[in-house]
């Protein structure tokens, strides 16, 4: 083993350390991004107008106004999959110790991991029911969804610090 060798090992050493350490300063965004709005849309004879921010869209769902009853789906979400998603970040920093991932690579995994979830939730969820007058605009039964911009929404963004 000659001093190139050393040279080599402590190199990766060295972005081990820099990859964890950057690890434990980033993050990941998961939800509805500043920015996002609704398209216009049509749907059978109805026209829906774009322009209204997604993440009020989802807010308003998630907690409810005077008029729409409350159906959480982002924090049932985490709340119900706390044991995989630590699982998921355990394997992933793993990972990056190992030398076999990047702090972006394994954020963009959890990001993913992350609107997965969430989508699932928002077309699993069927109360509280949609109303009679909703249901007859809609022609659907299914809450939280009409024309599935807010499904499709959901993104993940990772930060690096």
């Amino acid at each position: 083993m000659g001093p190139n060798s050393f040279k080599d090992f402590r190199k990766k050493f060295d972005q081990r350390i820099n990859e964890i350490e950057k690890f434990s300063e980033s993050y990941v965004k998961i939800g509805f991004q500043e920015g996002s709005v609704t398209k216009s849309q049509v749907k059978g004879k109805r026209r829906k107008e774009g322009g209204k921010s997604m993440p009020q869209i989802a807010a308003e769902n998630e907690f409810g106004t005077r008029t729409t009853p409350a159906r959480p789906f982002m924090r049932t979400s985490f709340d119900e999959n706390r044991e995989k998603i630590n699982r998921i970040i355990a394997s992933e920093y793993d990972k990056i110790i190992e030398g076999n991932s990047t702090v972006k690579k394994s954020l963009n995994l959890i990001g993913l991991f992350g609107v997965d979830l969430i989508q699932q939730k928002i077309r699993s969820i069927h109360y509280p029911p949609n109303s009679p007058r909703t249901i007859a605009i809609k022609k659907s039964f299914k809450p939280l969804i009409d024309f599935g911009q807010m499904v499709q929404s959901v993104r993940h963004k990772v930060v690096i610090k």
